[in-house]
Parts: structure tokens; sequence; C-alpha cells
């Protein structure tokens, strides 16, 4: 919990105006009126189950959503995940974890692992994925290293779409391509409001894997976060022969958040689905 003084009251202030706006584009278009939506709070967590009309009771995909570590909810995501759901045939546990910069690294990674855990402890048959976006796909592979750390079994698939892996944001592509939806200064101070005294163990391109779950990264191909998806696929294909990458041409930064009917979040959400069918 942080230390609330004047700076911190003005730092809240603007996060919050950051929240709200996030949170509204959540209203691009609507949610998929099929999809039955329930909160569970579990563990002191609150989180939402996204369960469409037809779904493989065997199987439960764990959603991280995006917001640099400190913008995102329910709001923000709900009609996005539930077409997800519908399209993957598959239930949803979407996890709203503590948020920076009231609740730092390791805040919400340690709500994730309470969620799942249960999970594990109440779907004994099931067989959990995780699909995380942004940088719910950082927290993804942060949450993949503590349950090794841990020694907590790990899930069958793990999705990132555009995901934000290197929190010193200082790769090529910040030169070479343009995003309208990201830009350097942004990411670099939410990964301070992230991880206020150092990196450390909190930037998730960072970390050492010996073994890894099957992955498959999206990412569009004007991504100032590119080299994320590129440097990350490159690391892990080294000892995870279940690794792809796909990038997405002309699209931006999680382009199914903004427009779930164009062409290429179809191809987005058909090939998630060939993945975690595998």
């Amino acid at each position: 919990m942080m230390l609330v003084t004047r700076a911190t009251e003005q730092v809240l202030e603007k996060v919050k105006g950051d929240r709200a706006f996030f949170d509204g584009l959540g209203k691009s278009y609507l949610p998929d009126s099929s999809v039955q939506v329930t909160e569970e709070l579990i563990e002191g967590v609150s989180t939402y189950w996204f369960t469409p009309d037809k779904y493989d009771h065997n199987r439960i995909v764990l959603y991280l959503h995006g917001g640099m570590f400190g913008l995102g909810s329910i709001h923000s995501h709900r009609a996005m995940v539930s077409h997800f759901a519908t399209a993957l045939s598959s239930k949803i546990l979407f996890i709203e974890y503590a948020l920076s910069p009231e609740h730092p690294f390791p805040s919400g990674l340690n709500d994730v692992v309470k969620v799942y855990q249960h999970l594990l402890r109440t779907n004994t048959s099931a067989i959990i994925s995780v699909i995380g976006d942004s940088a719910g796909g950082g927290l993804s592979v942060s949450f993949i290293h503590a349950l090794l750390q841990q020694q907590v079994p790990l899930p069958a698939h793990v999705v990132l779409i555009s995901p934000w892996l290197n929190l010193t944001c200082d790769t090529n592509a910040y030169q070479t391509r343009f995003d309208p939806i990201l830009n350097r200064e942004m990411l670099m101070e939410y990964a301070a409001y992230y991880a206020p005294d150092n990196l450390g163990g909190a930037d998730p391109g960072q970390l050492p894997f010996a073994i890894f779950p099957p992955l498959f990264i999206l990412v569009g191909s004007n991504e100032i976060l590119f080299d994320d998806s590129k440097l990350f696929f490159e690391k892990i294909r080294q000892i995870q022969p279940r690794t792809r990458m796909k990038e997405y041409m002309d699209q931006t930064h999680v382009w199914l958040l903004t427009d779930i009917a164009s062409a290429s979040a179809q191809t987005a959400l058909a090939d998630m689905k060939e993945f975690l069918s595998e």
C-alpha cells in the first residue's frame, strides 16, 4: 500500500482519469449478449466468470487484462472477453488483480497466483490455459515464473496478445514503428508506478526460464511493443518447441479491444482457438 502525500494525491488523480478513459474503450462495441457474466470473490480477489452458451466443460481460460499494470477492469474488457468466450468455446475467468500505484509489484501477481491455486483445488480435472493482453501478457509471464518458483503445476497453454514484456522500453521498435495507442513516455511512467524502487523481478522479459508451457504470441505489425514479442519468442522457442508467434499486418496495440468484428480480429480469435485445442 502506498503512502499518500500531496505528490501522490496528484498522481492518483491523474491515474483516476486514465482509468476512466481506458474503461471507456470497453464501449467500442457491444458485448456478446449470449454470454453470462457472474462475479465471484476468490481468495479476496474480484473475478468474473464468462460463460458462453456452448463450451468445453473440461477447459477454463484465465484472463489477465492489460492497462500498464495500473488501468483496466471488467468495464474495459467485458465486451472483448465475452466475444473471446464464444469464439473459444470456453469459460473464462477474468481477474481484477490489484493495480499500481496503490498496489505496486508484486501485489497483482500475488492475486493471480492465489486465484489460480484456488482453481487447481476446485477444478482438479480442468485444462487451464492463460491469456493476457499488453501488461496482462507481461503479468502472465511473471505468473509462470512465480509458479515455477513455488513448484505449482503450470497451465496447459499461454497466449500473449501484444504483450508488454520489457519495462525499460528500450527496444528498436520504439524508433521504427508507430502505434497511436501507446508511447514510450506513458509506458515509462506506469513502469515506475508498478515497480517504484527498481524493476528487479518485476520486469518479465528479464526473468530466466528453463521450462515454459506451450506459447502463442499475437502482435500487430505497427506496435512499438513489437520487439517485446519477437525477443521473447526467440527466447522461449529455445526451450519449448510448441512456441508460435504471428504478426498481424497493419494492426496496432491489442487491436481486438477496439474492433472485434474486423477481419484481423476474427482471424486472431480463430488462431487462438486452434492453438488452445492442441
